[in-house]
């Protein structure tokens, strides 16, 4: 069975987490929904309002106008204009207000005013708004409103503050509506109007009664499209996004004949207030604060249009399994391909179609998604995948060090490793041109029989291990790689594993050659005043391609060459005895270092399995090449 790494571990616990938290999200947990939910709203921008509901707002330009009538009239000021310059207006201007919409044609007019206890006008100021409102029976709302003096929580003291004298009026009890919202506590989107009279009346042992909102539904022989008490407000956009009229125009009899707006009120919900001076102090929505009269509307539209907000799906086990389902899928998928590229990709394009198809059903739907607790997986997700490539790669760089540290030159190594795709080519085969060099000690094996037969073999491999310990230091101070060693013999490569050109790395290799002979030299003369016998080496060369890479077997394997040209090094430095030179290369590398190099070509040699091979040496005596250090 296979093992399951640290990625696939940890994908799977984030999986259940966001889904905990998807399902049963904690108190902390819920303002974060809420704000990715209004962030959402917002870039989702603004909407279209629905023709059917239409505002008439008691705003700032109706109090005005009220005013300058006041101002420029003193005694000859319409009857419409009355009183209407300051708040509380008179009860008749709502009256009449509602007599001209209805005129107009709206199915159903609600005022939301609480008009409780007697006009402070006086009687006959009731007495006229009671005598609009008859005309006009059965398709005038009031609003009424609970008042909770004591304990909000358990109901007690409840009181319907609604206004008694006009209730047979307008056509009975039931043609009144409650103003009254739940506040929304933090992590809660403000609630439908009907969750506080049909939802926590009830749940507090109250008779339910209708919201203001649901009252002009019914009365304008409408139903609504949700379960409202269930469902959250879902707005249109700031303040204003609904038509609007000023009351004043709709008061003044020869500017609401002739405006043009008012073909808009017919068939529609006409809803009533003042608007004055919300500021900051409205309810609170994704786009701003909202006065009343706004929140209003917004509960009618989204009862009409049935797109209030809700969650989905409601029930707390299929939330946490769909907030599961994009890590698991991103959990699973990644393990196809360990590549943090591929890892990454998937985790981002998760992250985006999560996002957008949030976005999508909550701006078609009005249905809330476990979207925060995925999306936060997915993040961690992508942050854990990171983490492991970092890891991974980190490992597989010091993998690579320790390997190329047995074969290169340390100088090389970090050159080497600025690329570790390029790294892991090298080794796994490549063909590269190269010089390879050969060295050899003439008659060591004589003297290694003799030695061992005297008892000096301490002394023996001592001696072997300072000339080995120095041709390497020479080999490595001219930039090749010491292949192995074979006994007393030393293979090295110059353009391997980086190469500095074909010539560059051959003239290298013989400057290595007449450098080697040297530091043998100076090893002999400290030899001799040790009374240690003195070495003679052969050094063999040959340049062209070979192939470069990890050879062996998987429990023994070694960064090496192999070709035709390591073959043909290894022959030349064995010709070296029976031609008494102490250093050979074959003809491609007496062409690469002609500019450079004096040599002398000694003719064509019968070499074991490749024939006769034309052989060069050098043709200087001290041991200097041209234009060397």
């Amino acid at each position: 069975m296979r093992r399951l790494g640290a990625p696939a571990v940890g994908s799977l616990l984030l999986a259940l987490l966001a889904g905990a938290l998807g399902g049963w999200p904690p108190g902390p947990w819920r303002p974060w929904e809420r704000g990715l939910e209004q962030q959402l709203l917002q870039l989702r921008g603004p909407r279209p309002t629905p023709a059917a509901v239409v505002l008439v707002a008691i705003d700032d330009a109706t109090l005005q106008q009220g005013g300058w009538f006041v101002s420029q009239n003193r005694g000859q000021i319409p009857p419409w204009a009355q009183g209407i310059g300051t708040l509380p207006w008179p009860r008749a201007a709502y009256g009449l207000l509602a007599s001209r919409l209805r005129e107009a044609g709206a199915s159903a007019v609600a005022i939301n005013v609480i008009f409780a206890g007697p006009s402070s006008l006086g009687p006959g100021d009731d007495a006229a708004f009671e005598r609009f409102l008859q005309r006009q029976k059965g398709h005038i709302a009031l609003a009424a409103e609970m008042l909770e003096p004591q304990d909000a929580a358990t109901g007690s003291g409840l009181t319907l503050v609604r206004p008694d004298r006009f209730v047979a009026a307008i056509g009975g009890p039931d043609q009144l509506g409650l103003t009254n919202t739940i506040p929304p506590s933090p992590g809660q989107s403000a609630l439908h109007p009907e969750a506080y009279g049909r939802g926590l009346l009830p749940a507090n042992q109250v008779e339910p009664f209708p919201s203001l909102s649901s009252t002009a539904l019914r009365l304008a022989g409408r139903r609504s499209r949700q379960d409202d008490p269930r469902r959250a407000l879902h707005g249109y956009g700031p303040e204003g996004s609904f038509l609007r009229l000023p009351a004043w125009e709709v008061l003044d009899p020869e500017r609401w004949q002739r405006h043009p707006r008012r073909a808009s009120v017919r068939g529609a919900i006409v809803l009533v207030g003042p608007v004055v001076s919300q500021g900051e102090s409205g309810n609170p929505s994704p786009f701003g604060p909202l006065s009343g009269l706004e929140t209003l509307a917004t509960a009618t539209a989204n009862s009409l249009q049935g797109d209030g907000l809700a969650p989905w799906p409601a029930d707390p086990p299929l939330r946490a399994l769909l907030a599961m389902a994009p890590l698991l899928l991103v959990g699973g998928l990644a393990l196809r391909r360990s590549a943090l590229a591929w890892r990454l990709t998937l985790v981002a394009v998760a992250l985006v179609l999560q996002l957008g198809a949030g976005l999508l059903v909550l701006s078609q739907a009005g249905l809330w998604l476990p979207l925060l607790a995925p999306s936060a997986g997915l993040v961690l997700m992508g942050l854990l995948y990171g983490g492991d490539g970092y890891l991974r790669e980190e490992r597989e760089r010091r993998r690579l060090r320790r390997t190329f540290e047995r074969y290169v030159a340390p100088s090389l190594v970090a050159e080497i490793l600025a690329d570790p795709r390029a790294a892991e080519g090298m080794l796994r085969g490549r063909l590269l041109p190269v010089t390879v060099l050969f060295s050899d000690i003439k008659g060591f094996t004589q003297l290694t029989q003799r030695r061992s037969a005297e008892g000096q073999i301490e002394r023996h491999v001592s001696q072997l291990n300072r000339y080995l310990g120095a041709m390497v230091a020479v080999i490595t101070a001219h930039g090749g790689t010491v292949d192995k060693f074979i006994g007393d013999a030393v293979m090295a490569v110059f353009g391997s594993p980086l190469g500095r050109g074909a010539q560059q790395e051959a003239e290298a290799a013989l400057r290595c050659a007449l450098a080697m002979r040297q530091a043998l030299r100076e090893l002999n003369a400290s030899w001799a005043k040790e009374g240690l016998e003195p070495f003679d080496s052969g050094i063999g060369l040959a340049s062209g391609e070979v192939i470069v890479g990890q050879i062996g077997s998987p429990e023994r394997l070694d960064f090496t060459v192999i070709g035709d040209k390591v073959n043909l090094a290894s022959r030349l430095e064995g010709l070296t005895r029976s031609e008494a030179q102490p250093v050979l290369f074959d003809a491609t590398t007496a062409e690469l270092t002609a500019a450079t190099v004096a040599t002398r070509a000694l003719g064509e040699r019968p070499v074991k399995g490749m024939g006769a091979v034309p052989i060069y040496t050098l043709a200087v005596t001290d041991g200097e090449l041209k234009g060397s250090d």
